[in-house]
């Protein structure tokens, strides 16, 4: 019982309320219709004007004021306004704008009493001249109902797409506005487009990276699709052709998207050179089922291919974005540009998903919500694609930089590339002449840089009236610890000798180097000989105490060192002092090695 009372007042409160009406003595600028306008689906036999005319108030429902969908419609709905004080109305005073530009078929019925005073038949599939209006969007005059103070629009919107509601009344004034700053961003989103474009084909011709193909063909294909979303393809490209239709820019342009964003992606990230077998596979299916959604594209039923692209293209850009985390995982240096603009575009994709489905209110930005995404993609993928084109470059480097006999060609060659490409080089330039002065196993200098070195000691010593020592150091029977022990063994008593010269001989004046083989030298500039003689001493003492270890194999190594200290006066000399210290060692060593041979001014 109390059930059918509280029905009984719901149902005599909508008829008290009716359907609501519109003033246009209101309409200043804009008024939105999700208030006013209402709905119906109408039965089998009533889809013309005549039988929707005579539908009962009560059939028809409000449009809702949070959403601008009323989700996907394979049918047809009609739509009514009921409209006062349209007495006052002349030309270019008041418009019904249908904010959508994605309607295959649009009726518009402008009714004063029982009488169509004028009528109107267009849409996307009748061919653009059929529009009252040269625009984008569906825009119909109203001055027409200025006979009577009262008036109703009808009009019929049947297509397979999403259904959009975002009506209103306008003036011509307001929508010269608003169309103006509609095209001035839509030439600054396509403007931006074309730059990137034109950028990154110029990289492309540079670089020959089948990558930059795919993404140059994705870039054209976004530009395709928002040219067709936006209803500027429509217009202005093929206004007229039976061929090339709306339907048929929207499901190419969609395909082509997916079909390149994935084979860009597997080129992009390497995908079969970096990642696990069953990424692999995934990511060979996906590419395959992609390109076969381009070439079903002009085949499938326009609302259940937008159905499967939409689902196809979250599918793809979750990969991508799984892809891209998977890459930053493995330390793949681009790899995270790369998962951000995956996700922001994965964001921008279910806002525009959920707002179609109603699950999100209609927000400011409505049918730019892609374009916004798109563009914030691409532009991290350039970034990410020049992220990475550095960090393939910085690996060249470091793997030209092993090359050591070729060093003199690869230094010229990593020259001109600092002064005509980027700062990067001038870094990796200076890592390797670090290297080139080293002796890779003992971390001293080499024998090249030694003598540059010694040089320059020499002739400072001769003009600053300063001795100047030099050690000359051999590892005793180091012949046959490579022999009893291996290589290896041997390898780490050079290595072990050159950590032993570095620690004893300290001071940032002394040069220690790798002279060759199993043979040493260090210079001690402005020492006297008792420091030298010391240095020396404590240096074999330190060698004598000294166990190398490779876990399995113990042994002490002893050095035999010669040593000679002198005052340089002839600059041109600078070798004779080296071979008395060669010398020296000699004699050390037939005195029976693990000695210093120090030869004094009194000849002892």
């Amino acid at each position: 019982m109390v059930v059918a009372c509280l029905l009984m007042m719901f149902v005599a409160t909508a008829q008290a309320s009716g359907v609501p009406s519109l003033s246009l003595t209101s309409l200043t600028d804009e008024i939105p219709l999700a208030r006013y306008a209402v709905q119906v689906r109408p039965d089998e036999g009533e889809d013309n004007l005549s039988d929707v005319m005579t539908i009962a108030d009560d059939r028809w429902s409000e449009l809702p004021e949070s959403s601008r969908s009323l989700g996907r419609d394979y049918g047809t709905t009609w739509f009514r306004l009921d409209l006062q004080d349209t007495g006052n109305l002349r030309a270019d005073s008041a418009y019904l704008l249908l904010d959508y530009p994605h309607y295959d078929f649009v009726d518009v019925f402008l009714v004063s009493g029982e009488t169509v005073v004028q009528s109107f038949y267009t849409g996307d599939q009748r061919g653009f001249d059929s529009r009252p209006i040269d625009q984008r969007t569906y825009l119909f005059p109203l001055e027409k109902l200025n006979a009577a103070d009262s008036a109703q629009i009808f009009f019929r919107i049947s297509t397979p797409g999403p259904l959009l509601i975002p009506f209103s009344l306008i003036t011509g004034s307001e929508n010269k506005i608003q169309d103006r700053n509609s095209s001035m961003a839509l030439g600054i989103y396509f403007g931006i487009l074309l730059i990137m474009f034109a950028y990154n084909a110029f990289i492309s011709g540079s670089l020959r990276d089948t990558a930059y193909i795919y993404y140059l063909v994705y870039m054209a294909s976004v530009g395709l699709h928002q040219l067709t979303l936006q209803g500027l393809g429509y217009q202005y490209f093929w206004p007229e052709s039976t061929l090339f239709d709306n339907n048929f820019a929207v499901a190419l342009s969609s395909a082509l998207m997916q079909g390149t964003a994935v084979a860009f992606v597997i080129r992009f990230i390497r995908l079969y050179e970096n990642f696990g077998r069953f990424d692999r596979i995934a990511g060979t299916v996906l590419l395959i089922y992609s390109w076969l959604l381009v070439t079903g594209a002009p085949f499938m039923e326009y609302a259940s291919f937008l159905t499967v692209v939409n689902i196809t293209g979250a599918v793809s850009v979750s990969c991508g974005l799984y892809i891209g985390i998977v890459g930053w995982r493995k330390k793949v240096p681009y790899a995270r540009l790369f998962a951000m603009a995956w996700f922001i575009y994965l964001i921008f994709i279910a806002w525009y998903l959920l707002e179609l489905a109603s699950i999100l209110p209609t927000s400011p930005f409505g049918e730019h919500i892609l374009a916004f995404g798109s563009v914030i993609e691409l532009a991290l993928l350039s970034i990410a694609f020049a992220d990475r084109i550095n960090h393939e470059r910085e690996l060249r480097l470091r793997s030209q930089s092993k090359l050591m006999d070729v060093q003199v060609a690869m230094n010229a060659e990593l020259e001109e590339k600092v002064r005509l490409r980027t700062s990067e080089l001038e870094e990796a330039n200076r890592r390797l002449e670090i290297l080139s002065t080293t002796d890779g196993l003992t971390g001293l200098f080499n024998r090249r840089h030694f003598d540059e070195l010694y040089e320059k000691a020499y002739l400072q010593a001769c003009r600053d009236g300063k001795p100047l020592a030099v050690l000359m150091i051999d590892i005793d029977h180091f012949k046959q610890l490579n022999d009893n022990f291996g290589h290896r063994f041997g390898d780490l008593c050079l290595i072990d000798a050159g950590r032993l010269i570095r620690n004893v001989v300290a001071g940032q004046e002394a040069i220690c180097a790798r002279y060759g083989g199993e043979e040493f030298v260090v210079i001690l500039p402005d020492a006297s000989p008792e420091e030298a003689q010391n240095k020396a001493e404590a240096l074999r003492l330190a060698f004598a105490r000294h166990v190398v270890t490779d876990g399995a194999n113990e042994k002490i190594m002893t050095i035999s060192v010669g040593l000679t200290v002198e005052q340089p006066v002839d600059r041109s000399a600078w070798e004779k002092l080296l071979q008395a210290a060669d010398s020296l060692l000699y004699t050390a060593k037939r005195n029976g090695r693990n000695q210093v041979a120090f030869l004094r001014n009194t000849g002892s």
